[in-house]
């Protein structure tokens, strides 16, 4: 009877497969034994498949030590993938979230200057509309005193007239 055979992973492990291999000679033993005739029974020799049963259960922990490596070896890369997955969608959340704020930011600063230059409008308006109220009544109060000043011009020529007429005439 041979040595376990064993199997090279992709990852470059080595596992043993002593329970495949034990098997096959278990199956090999079966095989190999005497049929009794006219009965459905084989000897087979005892001490050589007691040989084999024994390998396979010390074998049976390294094999199920390899399949616990082997789940948790993909229970980590699992672990590991969803650790990534979560950090990702984490920044991507981040990211959404920074952009609506300078969204939010930009439409806030928009809204605030439509607000200033409706202000500065609504000032400049009024502003125009005393600059012309203050204009009209300074242009009537110039009337008044040109109206005054025009009066007292009048008043002055009445109180010449005479007198030039006076003057202007030959003196008889």
């Amino acid at each position: 009877m041979g040595g376990p055979v064993s199997a090279c992973m992709p990852d470059g492990n080595v596992i043993a497969l002593d329970i495949l291999y034990l098997l096959d000679q278990l199956e090999e033993v079966l095989g190999g034994g005497s049929h009794l005739p006219l009965t459905s029974r084989t000897l087979v020799d005892e001490q050589e498949i007691l040989d084999i049963l024994d390998q396979i259960r010390v074998s049976i922990p390294d094999e199920i030590k390899a399949a616990r490596r082997v789940t948790q070896d993909r229970e980590q890369l699992l672990s590991d993938a969803r650790a990534e997955a979560d950090r990702l969608v984490r920044e991507a959340d981040e990211h959404i979230a920074a952009r609506l704020g300078e969204h939010h930011l930009v439409r806030s600063a928009e809204a605030r200057a439509a607000e200033i230059e409706e202000r500065a409008l609504e000032d400049a308006e009024r502003m125009r509309r005393e600059t012309e109220a203050y204009a009209y009544r300074v242009m009537q109060r110039l009337r008044e005193q040109i109206s005054q000043i025009s009066q007292a011009v009048e008043r002055g020529m009445q109180e010449l007239e005479p007198q030039r007429l006076k003057q202007d005439s030959p003196s008889s």
